[in-house]
């Protein structure tokens, strides 16, 4: 059996030093201007491969004198998602074998309560 299981909301993120970016820019969608780019790396027979990634948002570095906890994101920010709003986090690991990856997690962004004017 598997010893990690992805949940819903949480995932990994490693590093892939073969992993080319050929091209980055933005384009007009809906109205709405994203941002993406093609990206060339090999599959797991040594196939080259092309794949196109849409950025979902910005998202920022949380120095240490940010963080309000340990427990507090090393990055994130707000993202958007299939037209939904998430609060994305990630903290950086390191595996039993020595290698760096950063621990992902996504929230969906409650609706903040409009106040009564009076």
């Amino acid at each position: 059996m598997n010893k990690y299981e992805m949940k819903e909301g949480t995932g990994t993120l490693w590093h892939d030093n073969e992993t080319v970016v050929h091209r980055k820019g933005s384009f007009l969608i809906n109205g709405k201007k994203r941002y993406g780019g093609i990206l060339e790396s090999t599959n797991d027979q040594g196939e080259k491969k092309y794949e196109f990634f849409v950025c979902a948002d910005l998202i920022y570095v949380n120095s240490e004198d940010e963080k309000q906890s340990e427990k507090s994101p090393d990055i994130g920010g707000p993202i958007t998602l299939d037209n939904k709003k998430y609060k994305f986090g990630g903290w950086a690991k390191e595996s039993e074998r020595g290698n760096p990856y950063t621990s992902i997690g996504l929230k969906e962004d409650e609706p903040k309560e409009e106040k009564a004017p009076f």
